[in-house]
């Protein structure tokens, strides 16, 4: 508790000017540590990647972050296929990529479900825009899995948090009241991989399975654990810790945090969407 309480405070309160630039020299240091390391290595990508796959990024308002993503990206993947959904006031424009500009402030939803129709590869890789790719981030193998074993429609990585070097545990995630009942029981093995219902927002997935549940554009920002609710009974869900990406977060962008921090449409949809019925 008193280290929950500390990161509270180096965040919000009165240590907020102590925790800035210590919490961004940490982070820097070991972003720059870790591309020292691999500066020379680069995967060999086959059409696997190249052809078959297409990156998909949804970010607002935190260019320098998105370009930090893409850079390791390009690093790494130099002829990655990748779709930016960007509904930021003024949107990034990367030549490397393909924007889709969205009204100001549409959403995580709306963004993603665009990005996802505008997918032309049978497979997509979904990213978070303050990811980062480094060494361990293999999807050539991954996507090798994938391949191999045409039962599995989402492939869930692991999601490695900076200066931590931790990662949340998905297994027993909580999803909202559904009737809905597992394809395979969580805990199974396919493919050497354990099922689960819900993993985290770094995922290899089949497009055409993902169709089949898509993001509710009434959700802004609370759409994780509304998608995978969804997908439960629908599509099958595997975790790979192998697949491995950095999670560089920006808690101290005031200007972000306030509009992520806004949660109250998104609430009151939910709880109509999955609650309603119990308040009678």
């Amino acid at each position: 508790m008193v280290g929950k309480s500390l990161s509270r405070h180096l965040k919000r309160g009165k240590l907020r000017r102590i925790g800035r630039p210590f919490y961004n020299g940490l982070v820097t240091a070991q972003l720059r540590r870790i591309a020292r390391k691999e500066r020379a290595f680069r995967f060999d990508e086959t059409p696997l990647t190249e052809e078959k796959l297409t990156a998909v990024v949804k970010t607002f308002e935190r260019p320098e972050t998105l370009k930090r993503l893409l850079d390791s990206l390009f690093r790494l993947y130099p002829r990655m296929r990748v779709i930016v959904a960007d509904d930021s006031r003024e949107p990034t424009e990367d030549p490397r990529v393909r924007t889709i500009r969205l009204p100001f402030d549409s959403g995580v939803s709306a963004g993603r479900q665009a990005a996802l129709e505008a997918v032309e590869t049978p497979y997509l890789l979904l990213l978070d825009d303050d990811f980062v790719f480094y060494r361990e981030t293999d999807l050539e193998a991954a996507m090798a899995i994938m391949e191999r074993e045409p039962r599995i429609d989402i492939m869930g990585g692991r999601v490695v948090n900076l200066p931590s070097m931790r990662s949340n545990d998905y297994r027993w995630a909580r999803l909202y009241p559904t009737k809905a009942r597992s394809l395979v029981s969580p805990g199974s093995m396919i493919g050497g991989l354990e099922v689960y219902d819900k993993v985290a927002n770094f995922y290899i997935a089949r497009t055409d399975s993902l169709k089949k549940v898509g993001w509710d554009p009434r959700i802004k920002r609370l759409d994780h654990a509304d998608f995978f609710t969804r997908a439960k009974g629908v599509l099958l869900t595997v975790y790979n810790p192998d697949l491995k990406i950095l999670h560089a977060q920006t808690p101290f962008d005031e200007n972000y945090t306030e509009k992520k921090g806004d949660l109250r449409q998104d609430r009151l949809v939910l709880r109509l969407k999955y609650y309603a019925k119990y308040a009678k």
